[in-house]
Formats: structure tokens, sequence, C-alpha cells
């Protein structure tokens, strides 16, 4: 099982994806948008990169995020 760390907006659902030089959210729209998040096989895992985006990411620790099963979102 892998988790994902995700927020709605609007009603919709978006999660983090990675790039290498910062984290932006995706909306999860289809499958293929899954796949493209950021996700992580242990939920600790997730939680420390969750933790990690609320003390540094100016622009993203304001929403309010929580760790998801992967299988939520896929169709």
């Amino acid at each position: 099982m892998s988790y994902l760390i995700a927020c709605w907006k609007s009603g919709l659902p978006y999660a983090i994806s990675a790039s290498t030089d910062c984290f932006t959210l995706v909306p999860l729209d289809s499958d293929s948008a899954v796949c493209k998040v950021f996700s992580h096989p242990y939920r600790s895992g997730a939680q420390k990169i969750l933790n990690w985006i609320k003390e540094n990411d100016d622009e993203l620790n304001g929403e309010d995020f929580s760790i998801q099963d992967c299988a939520r979102f896929q169709k």
C-alpha cells in the first residue's frame, strides 16, 4: 500500500508532486495523475514529508493536508 499527501479544493482532490526544487499541487482527476504524484510506501514516511512541508514551504503550509491511501483515488 502506498500513501500520498492530499487536500481538497472546491470539492476536488489534489496531491503533492515533488520536483527537483519544490513541491506542487496536482489535481487528481485521472489515474495517470495519481501515478505522477509523490507517494510513499510507509505512512510514517509520508508524515515526515508532510511535517517538512508544514515547517518549510510557505506556499503550501496553509493547505489542510492529510495522508491518504493511494487506492482511494484510483478508478
